[in-house]
């Protein structure tokens, strides 16, 4: 006679399994990542053959596929049910691979002021296999850590956090974002409008305001993100802790660029600098990497905003239809924020 399993037995076993699935779910975008600079590199060689240019784009494609796959991978670890310890780990080490753009170009500059140059795919390569070596060994024994997110300290944390972004955006981001956008009307345009703009965030005043705002900015965030981590999320929550993560890197990447590359050697870090003039970000080796470093950067930028904005209006008390369609309306024109900026970085002019 067939003896029948008991149901909630089988469930157990099920959910443990799929529990199991999600905790090594990292895997995925880690392996993503070791791809990435292939991708980047593949990109330049199909552009200098004379390839068509849907190969190009293609083939570019699959390097922003990457963070797109970590993405979905801070997202499915942070809507399960039960979130264990390994599942917070592996939800961290997501958004670690989330910003594989801007390390991938820090590690560059970094290689280059040591004089180390032609190797940035081997280092990243064995620097990322020597995080999956460690974190596949080590994972069984990160335990879940308590964080209230009520906490009093924590939610002060949270305003000064919010209140120093939007500061910077204002002071800083917004006319740097709109000058940006005039890099379609060509360099010259944006030239004339940044030397303008320069005259205010430049100030022997301001500045340094703004330099220790940014500092804050990451110091905070990793303090912030680490509740996020920890509790279940949908997946404007998940936005905005993959967000924080990539902007976070980029903003330590594109400070040491600024301040080590430019103001200390003495470079014009104007549009032609930024966009690789007159060669290309796509033709140039090195600087293609650029490409998905500085527009998932604006991206990130307007959707993590708009995913602080949801958190505000949530929290007072505004009804929930009103404030998803507010923070998905932001989302989208940061989208095409984001397609007009790249479009004048790859040499689309009006």
């Amino acid at each position: 006679m067939m003896l029948t399993a008991n149901p909630a037995a089988r469930n157990l076993v099920e959910t443990e399994s799929v529990s199991v699935l999600f905790e090594w779910l990292w895997l995925l975008p880690f392996a993503a990542a070791l791809y990435y600079p292939w991708a980047l590199s593949w990109s330049n060689q199909a552009h200098l053959s004379g390839a068509s240019p849907l190969v190009t784009v293609a083939i570019m494609l699959t390097a922003y596929a990457v963070p797109a796959m970590a993405f979905i991978c801070v997202y499915l670890t942070g809507a399960q049910p039960v979130i264990s310890g390994r599942m917070v780990l592996a939800r961290r080490l997501a958004c670690l691979a989330v910003a594989a753009p801007p390390a991938y170009t820090l590690l560059g500059v970094l290689l280059y002021l040591m004089k180390i140059y032609g190797h940035d795919i081997a280092v990243w390569t064995g620097l990322w296999l020597a995080l999956i070596g460690y974190f596949t060994m080590h994972s069984s024994t990160k335990p879940v850590v308590s964080f209230p997110a009520s906490d009093s300290a924590y939610r002060r944390l949270r305003v000064a956090h919010g209140i120093s972004s939007l500061a910077i955006m204002v002071a800083f981001l917004a006319p740097h974002l709109f000058n940006h956008l005039l890099g379609v009307f060509g360099a010259d345009v944006h030239r004339a409008v940044m030397e303008a703009l320069r005259v205010v965030y430049r100030n022997a005043v301001l500045e340094p305001i703004i330099i220790v705002a940014f500092f804050f900015q990451i110091l905070s965030g990793l303090v912030l993100i680490r509740p996020k981590t920890i509790s279940r999320a949908d997946m404007l929550d998940a936005l905005q802790t993959a967000s924080g993560a990539y902007l976070t890197l980029f903003i330590a990447s594109h400070i040491n660029s600024v301040f080590t590359l430019a103001r200390y050697f003495g470079t014009e870090t104007d549009y032609k600098w930024a966009v690789a003039d007159p060669v290309g970000l796509v033709a140039d080796a090195w600087s293609i990497r650029l490409l998905p470093h500085y527009s998932l950067a604006v991206f990130f930028l307007i959707a993590h905003l708009a995913c602080g904005m949801r958190v505000v209006m949530r929290n007072h008390d505004v009804r929930p239809a009103v404030y998803s369609a507010s923070t998905w309306g932001v989302i989208l024109v940061g989208g095409l924020v984001t397609a007009i900026i790249t479009a004048g970085m790859i040499g689309a002019r009006l």
